[in-house]
């Protein structure tokens, strides 16, 4: 008799069998994956921690912006809270679709009980994902919307988001509303087929659809979330468009790109949509005054999800039922319309240009991350 061959296999039975059961407890755990709620809503990590040892990754398909920077730094400091959290693990996949899936891969090859994604390479990574939900590991995509593409419990476990499809619709209106029904408009996007820039066109377009006389004269356009190449776009687009009427953008930070090209092309700034941003609000305070017509309406950029999501997949973990709603309704968190001074653009001057004023970390973090 084989007794190697016998031997191997109880171990293959065994491994499959804990697997099986990890699973099992997994989705035997309450995770309220529909459930819908606002920031308000949220609870403490200390709850759902546990005593289980495990490990959890982020696996991000594109790390180099403060956005992202910012995003690992509350990720790493909600891990802290959980002392039987025993490794906490952030790879970078540089916008390089093969490299997120090998991320993903090799830490399921390390056996991290929870991992973290952000999926840029959209389908692509989807299946990588499948691959390492069937190999028993709790995978949460965060920050993709509620209509992301898969299947709850065989291509990952759920997802915590805030509801990209409703930011979409929340500043497509203030547009709307604020231009009366009528004008020019570009939209800026991020990476090629990320699945962030296409939530938020679900939203947008449902709204400007309302207004035959708003134009949407290009968008989402590619900027990778980058100032840079948002500066060197939008250049290129104001030589093309000698009306623009507002921009709607879906990130902050690179709105600073877009902003600087109209300085620099001797614009007029107009209405704009965005997300939060130290620097965002600080350029709004010194500028106002020679653009009339350049207002803000921004919503958070809510890096704090990702914290969210590791609530999450830690609860799934550790077998304890997690009732926060997983799918954040945003309002906006700036309008510099409002006369409610709390809603006006923020600019706190002794933090880095970088910092988002709305995410979970403290004065101190921030100024730490970006020393």
């Amino acid at each position: 008799m084989n007794f190697k061959f016998l031997r191997d296999a109880r171990m293959m039975l065994a491994l499959a069998a804990s697997v099986s059961m990890f699973s099992m407890n997994a989705g035997a755990v309450e995770l309220a994956k529909d459930k819908v709620g606002k920031p308000a809503d949220l609870q403490d990590m200390s709850k759902f921690c546990g005593t289980k040892k495990i490990k959890v990754a982020l696996a991000d398909g594109y790390g180099a912006n403060s956005w992202r920077k910012i995003t690992r730094a509350e990720f790493e400091a909600e891990a802290k809270k959980c002392p039987n959290i025993t490794e906490v693990r952030y790879t970078d996949a540089q916008g390089n679709v093969q490299k997120a899936i090998s991320d993903i891969q090799g830490l399921v090859a390390q056996k991290f009980d929870v991992i973290l994604v952000f999926p840029d390479g959209g389908e692509a990574v989807v299946r990588a994902m499948r691959k390492a939900t069937a190999a028993g590991a709790i995978v949460i995509p965060y920050m993709v919307g509620a209509n992301f593409p898969g299947e709850r419990g065989k291509d990952f476990e759920m997802v915590a988001t805030e509801s990209v499809d409703a930011n979409g619709r929340v500043k497509a209106q203030w547009i709307a509303d604020h231009l009366k029904g009528k004008g020019n408009v570009i939209v800026l996007g991020g990476t090629p087929g990320n699945p962030t820039s296409a939530a938020e066109a679900v939203g947008w377009k449902e709204v400007f659809a309302k207004y035959p006389d708003i134009k949407v004269l290009e968008g989402p356009v590619t900027t990778n979330w980058d100032p840079a190449e948002t500066q060197r776009v939008m250049s290129g687009l104001l030589a093309k468009y000698p009306q623009i009427d507002a921009v709607y953008s879906d990130y902050g930070l690179g709105s600073m790109g877009a902003l600087r090209a109209f300085v620099a092309a001797g614009r007029k700034v107009p209405l704009w949509a965005a997300q939060d941003a130290n620097e965002l609000g600080c350029f709004w305070q010194e500028h106002k005054a020679d653009n009339p017509n350049f207002q803000m309406g921004n919503i958070s950029g809510r890096n704090w999800i990702v914290r969210l999501a590791l609530r999450k997949g830690v609860a799934a973990a550790e077998g304890i039922d997690n009732t926060e709603p997983s799918i954040i309704e945003l309002p906006l968190v700036e309008d510099s319309f409002s006369s409610d001074p709390k809603l006006q653009p923020a600019c706190d001057k002794s933090l880095p240009s970088d910092a988002l004023l709305s995410s979970g970390l403290t004065v101190e973090e921030l100024k730490a991350l970006f020393k």
